[in-house]
């Protein structure tokens, strides 16, 4: 679509993005409520939602970096540096904690809006447009799928939509080669975010091959050779900041080999699904069955809840949608892209082999482009002029997306809008032990007040309490990522990637000993003879037999264990995934 856009599209746009931002915040309700004395929401009660594990620790990470950390050589994780470096920038701006959190991802949204709805013009017109970008708005905020939290899939689908966006214009601008260049810088900017984004890498090389917008092979190298070198740029760009800052050996061990260990040596867990239905059920049920009739009863299994519980109508009706846009009347080349692109985002959400919710909203993106244009398609078909008897199949398609779109809107409605925001983390997130690991945080914070620099480790996922304690980390390794988890269990003990990470924590532990060791997880032999020598296990929270529980240095244990405790803090057990497995 070429022609000018109305108004009133500019307007709807304008509404949206005003609606997102009030959306969003709703789940940070009772901390505008004590801020302002009041708050626009139909349930506010309680606390704003807690931060979870991923959110937690890229906060942790950020808030170091800030301070001058270095990412890879002074902290350990296993993604590019893109994400952490906008935490950074967001700390920096903002301080590390619960409520700039929460607002950070708002800007990135409210962009990957304007983008869709821009995209939604472009290949299906205004109506289109305003469709798109108000299912966007809802889907991305999904708290089944962690959208309302500050994940990096929100990074992610806006570089990822802007190199889509800048591939759809260039096929229209033939006279003009920058947008292949641009689409490849973002497509490099997201690939610096999560690695998997190169799988959107093939599409756009196909769709400018095949369909580009000049005519010529040597034109077409051209332009494929624009994409690589938009593409080179930035992430050589970023890898030269790393090396620049010493980290490149550390990056390419974290990234490259840890990464891979990740994501081929974990053992299987004994209450994870079937592999070959795991795709679609997420880690909801230890079956490997699908809750049924989804979430007709209330989409609440055995293990965690399933991904689709808060969008499976806007997933049902891509099947007739996604076709359409590939091979219906009117498809051009920009929609046949953005179809193969919404695949391609599927494929990204199930290649890493881990199926957390979170990785569902990549697809997201695509999955209101396609669904909302086959609609407005459908109706246009249904009230044109011709024949009463032409009408009725698109009239039936119309009704069926469009009941879709506003059944979607319906659970979001109830299973969002109408949960008090720290009931969506005890719900939808692994149950209430972030709001657990809050009052922890802050007993650890009011209990440290006056020591001398006091420090923390956390053997396990519970990251939160660096951000609500304000207590720093002795080691690269904050916390237990599946491979350690692993090597606790008896596993990985010679292998090559594991073992020098183990023998780094403990190398940093016995070099700058922690005031504060909270053990969440099984420890390994070293980590449990370490405590034994050092520490006394505090009556504060759980003490198992195998050395689970918060464990405090000697010397300042009378004087943490004299403070008299809140009732809301409570350490916690494992129960849900460490940090690492994102």
């Amino acid at each position: 679509m070429t022609e000018r856009i109305p108004r009133w599209a500019w307007a709807s746009l304008a509404l949206i993005l005003i609606f997102d931002v009030w959306w969003r915040c709703h789940t940070i309700a009772p901390t505008i409520r004590d801020a302002w004395g009041v708050a626009p929401w139909p349930v506010v009660a309680g606390e704003a939602e807690p931060l979870d594990c991923d959110e937690a620790a890229y906060g942790y990470i950020g808030r170091e970096i800030a301070e001058g950390a270095v990412m890879y050589r002074d902290l350990s994780e296993n993604k590019p540096p893109l994400g952490y470096w906008l935490y950074a920038l967001a700390a920096a701006v903002g301080g590390a904690e619960e409520t700039p959190i929460r607002l950070m991802p708002i800007p990135y949204v409210l962009a990957t809006i304007a983008l869709v709805w821009r995209i939604g013009v472009r290949i299906g017109g205004p109506w289109a447009g305003a469709l798109t970008a108000w299912l966007f708005a809802i889907l991305s905020t999904d708290p089944f799928l962690y959208g309302n939290g500050a994940n990096m899939e929100h990074f992610f689908n806006l570089f990822s939509v802007a190199a889509l966006g800048s591939v759809v214009l260039a096929l229209d601008r033939p006279a003009a080669r920058w947008p292949i260049a641009l689409a490849g810088a973002c497509l490099g900017a997201a690939v610096l975010v999560k690695q998997v984004a190169a799988a959107q890498g093939p599409v756009y090389l196909l769709a400018l091959l095949l369909a580009g917008p000049r005519p010529g092979w040597r034109a077409k190298l051209r332009d494929a050779a624009a994409l690589a070198l938009g593409f080179g740029a930035v992430v050589g760009a970023a890898v030269l900041v790393v090396v620049l800052q010493g980290a490149g050996a550390s990056a390419f061990e974290d990234i490259i080999r840890y990464g891979s260990a990740l994501a081929t040596l974990k053992v299987r867990d004994p209450s994870q699904p079937s592999g070959w239905v795991r795709w679609l059920t997420g880690n909801a049920d230890p079956d490997g069955k699908l809750p049924w009739p989804w979430t007709w009863v209330n989409g609440r299994t055995d293990y965690l809840v399933w991904w689709g519980t808060g969008s499976w109508p806007a997933w049902l009706a891509a099947a007739p949608a996604l076709p359409w846009m590939l091979l219906g009347k009117g498809s051009t080349p920009a929609r046949r892209l953005v179809a193969a692109w919404t695949v391609a985002a599927g494929v990204e959400t199930v290649a890493p082999g881990l199926y957390w919710q979170h990785y569902y909203l990549l697809p997201t993106p695509g999955l209101a482009l396609i669904v909302a244009v086959a609609a407005v398609d459908a109706i246009r078909a249904a009230v044109r002029t011709g024949p009463p008897a032409g009408k009725i199949m698109p009239g039936l398609v119309a009704v069926f997306l469009l009941a879709a779109i506003g059944w979607t809107a319906r659970i979001q409605v109830r299973e969002y809008l109408m949960v008090e925001p720290e009931e969506l983390t005890a719900r939808d997130k692994g149950g209430r032990q972030w709001i657990a690991l809050r009052g922890l945080g802050r007993e650890l914070a009011r209990r440290t007040e006056g020591w001398p620099s006091p420090t923390l480790y956390v053997w396990g996922w519970q990251s939160p309490l660096f951000l609500y304690s304000g207590l720093d980390g002795v080691t690269r390794q904050f916390f237990a990522d599946p491979l350690l988890e692993d090597y606790a269990r008896g596993h990985h003990r010679d292998h090559p990637a594991v073992r020098p990470r183990v023998e780094r924590i403990m190398a940093d532990l016995r070099k700058t000993p922690p005031s504060l060791v909270l053990v969440a997880n099984q420890p390994f032999p070293e980590l449990k003879a370490f405590l034994d020598d050092g520490y006394i296990r505090s009556s504060l929270g759980m003490r198992t037999p195998d050395g689970r529980g918060l464990w405090v240095e000697r010397s300042r244990y009378a004087a943490f264990e004299a403070a008299r405790p809140q009732p809301a803090a409570t350490a916690t057990g494992s129960g849900n995934r460490p940090a690492a497995a994102r």
